[in-house]
């Protein structure tokens, strides 16, 4: 399977201090709100730094410095062949504004770090991404407790 076959996203773990940068949106099939990672689709052309670049400054507001490529996952493999690209930055800097798109509705949090891993291993924060890109992150030691 070639890139051009399936859909890509990115996401971005960000860490501000001690804390991580979340958001929260609700979800539709779940009506609910659902805490996650800024993040979003790749669009054609586009590199997947500067899609996480962008995401990160439209969801959450900030710029970012260097960003760390971390690895991929398959968020729903039984009904989607998307991959979703997880990058990791310690490098935050200007709040600018969130720049949301019409449907969006999505509100930023900041998480001391043992509180996320804390709420992931309590099976309270349940998305696969914010989950797998903790554990990536923590097991590469871009960040410690």
């Amino acid at each position: 399977m070639t890139n051009q076959d399936r859909e890509e996203s990115v996401i971005v773990l960000a860490q501000i201090e001690n804390t991580f940068i979340l958001i929260n949106q609700y979800r539709e099939p779940l009506h609910m709100n659902i805490t996650q990672l800024p993040g979003g689709g790749v669009e054609e052309g586009e590199k997947l730094e500067d899609a996480a670049r962008r995401e990160f400054r439209e969801e959450a507001g900030f710029c970012c410095g260097k960003l760390h490529y971390i690895g991929e996952l398959w968020p729903a493999p039984w009904m989607s062949n998307e991959v979703t690209h997880v990058f990791f930055t310690n490098e935050v800097s200007e709040q600018l504004g969130q720049r949301l798109e019409a449907h969006e509705t999505i509100e930023v949090s900041f998480l001391p770090v043992n509180d996320c891993i804390e709420r992931i291993q309590k099976n309270i924060y349940k998305d696969a991404e914010l989950c797998y890109a903790v554990l990536l992150a923590q097991s590469k030691e871009l960040f410690s407790l």
